[in-house]
């Protein structure tokens, strides 16, 4: 699990955006059950150390949360989580999360970067690592059919990959764009749930990704996973990431 020390990032100009990104964070955690339901979530003293954000900035993403109905607050208490969660919304883009550009620009990062992953990957990964990727597979797939959040499990695949390159910058990578990946995926992930038949293509793409590099094929896994990404971002309409890749 990627721990909740405070990380490196970039400085983002708005406090909007700043609060967006907490809230995201929290939302999805949340969700997962890092903070189960009637539980209390950190004090606002804490969140401003863990996210290195102002309480200003920590208050508008509590109110965002609240404006979700994930948790409410009780004067002089605290905040908690409420005891039954609300679906999450249908596909959408707000200006305070990710806008069309912001997305293809990870979009078009992941492409390139994950790609030499996932070819490092089918040459280097240990038996171990071949295992820990095919498992990572299996329950993203499990998920699925069970209709279960699976963006944890999708990130876990693309973690797992990331491990087996030997190279510990792919890790740093993902562990330092966690919050990013993690919204960008889970924006992917909310637009093909409601298709199953678009969810079994998704699923498709990653198990050409995952033979490839457990048949130590570098330059297929490369393509499956350049291709997976292209596709990722022309489902979601990025069409300027996508018209770079070759027809």
């Amino acid at each position: 699990m990627i721990s909740h020390k405070q990380r490196p990032r970039p400085t983002l100009a708005r406090g909007r955006r700043l609060s967006a990104e907490a809230a995201a964070t929290l939302e999805r955690e949340i969700r997962e059950g890092i903070y189960p339901p009637n539980s209390k979530l950190p004090t606002e003293s804490g969140l401003m150390e863990r996210f290195g954000m102002s309480r200003a900035v920590i208050r508008e993403a509590i109110a965002e949360l609240r404006r979700a109905n994930l948790v409410y607050t009780q004067q002089g208490s605290g905040t908690y989580i409420t005891a039954t969660l609300p679906e999450r919304p249908v596909f959408a883009l707000s200006a305070d999360q990710l806008d069309h550009h912001e997305l293809r620009l990870i979009y078009e990062m992941r492409r390139e970067v994950e790609a030499g992953a996932a070819a490092l990957a089918a040459i280097h990964a240990s038996q171990s690592q071949r295992r820990d990727i095919a498992v990572a597979l299996d329950n993203l797939a499990t998920n699925l059919a069970l209709k279960k959040d699976s963006v944890r499990h999708d990130l876990a695949l693309h973690q797992a990959i990331a491990i087996a390159t030997g190279n510990h910058f792919f890790c740093d990578f993902i562990e330092f764009f966690y919050n990013r990946m993690s919204m960008a995926i889970s924006t992917a992930r909310h637009n093909s749930s409601r298709d199953a038949q678009l969810e079994r293509i998704v699923q498709v793409e990653h198990q050409n990704i995952v033979e490839s590099i457990l048949n130590a094929e570098p330059e297929e896994a490369r393509a499956a996973m350049r291709l997976h990404l292209s596709n990722a971002a022309r489902r979601l309409g990025l069409k300027a990431t996508a018209s770079k890749e070759a027809t």
